[in-house]
């Protein structure tokens, strides 16, 4: 499990990493464009939206009227004169008016007649919408272009009522319509886009922020005619126009979903219309203006001459107007692509890498894995592409990528390892066998070929445990897990083999024994406590090993328990173990697991200590009911005795008397007294429990029958 986890870790983040890579984003793009080329071949743009062009048609009939482009602003002003006639909700010029045309030279007018006519147009028609472009720009060496004050009325004018603070992104360059145009025109709109990093246009920002002001999108301006409030939640990546929702990307753009057939109008035919509108032949108009009546008309160029073309999705040379267009006709049919966020599509990585690394590890058949190996990459591209049918981009290299990664590292660590592991265990496993007790395998061989009825007997039952393991075996590779555990198994087993116990088994770093069997003898318990203490001595000698080895050093803690238990051969013909059953095996369990709580290495059970048979000072640790147990028992930490310390062993008994004056005088709810007797004890856990007990007690008094019995609830 471990190792699955861990290629599983790797190949997400090696995903994580190669979603930065350029390879990895063109052909994520690559894939998107040719899937939305084909979907959306035979969508057509809104009837609502119009797009009329000046084309390379439009530039040669105009050229004997009008002479070369640019033309006079006086035929801007007939277009809207021509669109408010035939009832156009809105006409946006995507053309920027930045620089007055040449006036004559004998003229006291700052504008030509040409700039006026159009600045008097478009204030005439309330649907007219001017291009403004707003732009970061380096710094030249004065600095003095960039960052200038809007003219004044622009942001009071054309600005939107949303804080700046909402909209990512500082233009710090504008160019703005010429000021009699500014002054007059109802609505303006940026037209500035930003392609993708291989240089194709995608994507729209909605709202441009310049300084304090906040201004829309070109495309977003019919929406807002009639100045109707403009709300933006950041939160949901959603761009509110009055009841219109419009889904922003990770970046607060708009992805447009562009179509395959925009159907433009030449602006050719608009003033061929004009022309016979003007000359009264308006029995067969070359386009009638009636037919854009509620229609909003988007006016730009694509001339190749104008330099107004842009490669997109589906056309590597598509008038610029498109992009807006589009936008703006996604936005009125509900039609626009919704993205999937980056945190989802992290997700359906880790998903695809999680369905790697458990198949390549936990499907036995190679047939099934090579079903699944191809079908689900399959199962995703034909997901992903639904979803593009339904407008929802789901992002497909990564997925597939972190899919490929998984199954790969799954594969080739199964191949140089699995084999090879495997081989190796059924060799270790087949040496062994369950612990008998050899001399009674010896002296009772037919018995114990089978599983007899065990018999009752009473024993000394001692476990020890390594305290922190899981944290140790988590920092280190298997190997060394497994040298620190032969390590301390040794030295262990030999204490327990010195003092004549039997060594039960190993449960992972656990080891379970018991005194007393097969071996009768009556001081098991004395035998059980000495082992003990000889466990704790050795341990400093392990301790040093593993220093040596440069592996962590180990803490163990031991209970022990007297007492009844089932003992026998237990289990079946083909594996029989020699162990011990019982209650008694079960507190010995929790005495081991009440060491932590006491900050104490050794704790015993009130039945080993009054079955001990020689004198061994005992510290009175407490009064506990352990969990599954209803009556209470004395819990000590046995000292050395006269013989291991002689030179302590007066100490050791003043200890175990003041242990139990000290209990007592708390037991009996005499705090003051309890408290002065603690403090003397040199055991700094247990005094420290015992004075923060007292201490509550204080606070809040124990009720009526309490006994002084602390109850634990778990084991």
């Amino acid at each position: 499990m471990r190792t699955q986890l861990w290629v599983f870790v790797i190949s997400f983040v090696l995903v994580l990493i190669s979603a930065q890579q350029s390879w990895t984003w063109r052909l994520e793009y690559a894939i998107y464009d040719k899937r939305i080329s084909d979907i959306r071949e035979e969508t057509v743009l809104s009837d609502t939206v119009r797009v009329v062009l000046i084309d390379e048609s439009s530039l040669a009939y105009m050229s004997p009227s009008l002479g070369s482009f640019p033309w006079p602003r006086t035929v801007y002003a007939e277009l809207i004169e021509f669109f408010s006639l035939g009832g156009a909700k809105a006409v946006l010029f995507d053309i920027l008016f930045t620089e007055p045309e040449a006036t004559t030279f004998d003229s006291q007018e700052d504008y030509s007649v040409h700039d006026q006519q159009l600045a008097m147009a478009s204030g005439a028609y309330p649907g007219t919408v001017h291009a403004m472009l707003l732009t970061k720009d380096v710094e030249d060496e004065s600095g003095s272009t960039l960052n200038n004050p809007l003219p004044v009325g622009i942001a009071e004018k054309f600005a939107l009522p949303v804080s700046a603070s909402v909209v990512s992104g500082q233009q710090n360059s504008y160019s703005l319509p010429i000021p009699i145009i500014a002054q007059s025109t109802p609505h303006i709109g940026v037209v500035g886009l930003d392609p993708d990093e291989d240089g194709i246009y995608r994507r729209v920002k909605p709202l441009w922020k310049y300084q304090n002001a906040v201004f829309p999108a070109f495309a977003l301006t019919p929406l807002l005619l009639d100045k109707t409030a403009l709300t933006f939640r950041s939160k949901d990546r959603e761009l509110n126009v009055q009841e219109r929702s419009i889904p922003l990307d990770d970046t607060s753009q708009v992805l447009v979903n562009f179509y395959g057939e925009m159907n433009p109008i030449s602006i050719a035919r608009v003033f061929q219309a004009w022309d016979q509108i003007t000359k009264g032949e308006v029995e067969s108009l070359a386009l009638d203006p009636f037919s854009f009546e509620n229609k909003i008309v988007l006016i730009g160029a694509s001339a190749i001459g104008l330099q107004d073309t842009k490669p997109v999705i589906n056309d590597t040379k598509a008038p610029g107007v498109y992009v807006h267009a589009a936008l703006l006709s996604n936005i009125l049919e509900d039609d626009l692509m919704r993205p999937v966020k980056t945190v989802h599509t992290q997700i359906a990585v880790a998903i695809m890498v999680l369905i790697a690394v458990v198949l390549a590890f936990n499907i036995p058949w190679l047939w099934l894995k090579m079903i699944f190996l191809v079908g689900t990459p399959l199962l995703w591209w034909w997901l992903s592409g639904w979803a593009l049918v339904h407008n929802l981009q789901l992002n497909v290299t990564q997925p597939l990528t972190g899919f490929a990664l998984g199954w790969s590292w799954s594969f080739t660590y199964l191949s140089v390892t699995e084999g090879a592991s495997k081989r190796r265990v059924k060799r270790m496993l087949s040496q062994y066998v369950s612990p008998a007790m050899l001399d009674e395998v010896l002296a009772q061989r037919d018995e114990i070929l089978h599983a007899g009825v065990g018999k009752t007997e009473t024993l000394s039952i001692l476990f020890s445990d390594v305290r922190g393991f899981t944290k140790i075996s988590e920092s280190l590779p298997a190997e060394k897990v497994v040298t620190l555990l032969n390590c301390h198994f040794s030295e262990m087993a030999d204490a327990i083999f010195n003092n004549f116990g039997t060594l039960d088994k190993f449960i992972g770093d656990a080891i379970m024994a018991y005194w007393g069997a097969p071996i009768p003898v009556s001081d098991h318990a004395d035998r059980s406590v000495k082992a003990a203490l000889d466990m704790m001595r050795a341990l400093d000698t392990v301790n040093q090993r593993l220093a040596e080895m440069a592996l962590p050093s180990i803490e163990i803690g031991i209970g022990i328990n007297t007492g009844d238990v089932v003992l026998g051969n237990i289990g079946s013909d083909r594996k029989l173990d020699y162990t011990v059953i019982g209650d008694a095996v079960n507190v010995a369990s929790r005495m081991e697991g009440i060491t932590k709580m006491y900050g104490v290495p050794v704790v015993i059970s009130e039945t080993t200590r009054m079955a001990l048979s020689t004198p061994r000072p005992c510290v009175l640790l407490d009064y506990v009911r352990v969990k599954g147990k209803t009556e209470p028992m004395a819990i000590y930490l046995p000292l050395p005795d006269e013989v291991d310390s002689p030179t302590q062993y007066a100490s050791h008994c003043d200890m175990a008397i003041l242990s139990q004056r000290a209990f007592a005088y708390y037991q009996s709810q005499q705090w003051d007294k309890a408290e002065n007797l603690y403090r003397d004890l040199h055991l700094d856990s247990v005094r420290a429990l015992f004075l923060s007990r007292i201490l509550e007690f204080r606070r809040q008094p124990p009720p009526f029958f309490w006994d002084g019995v602390y109850t634990f609830t778990t084991k």
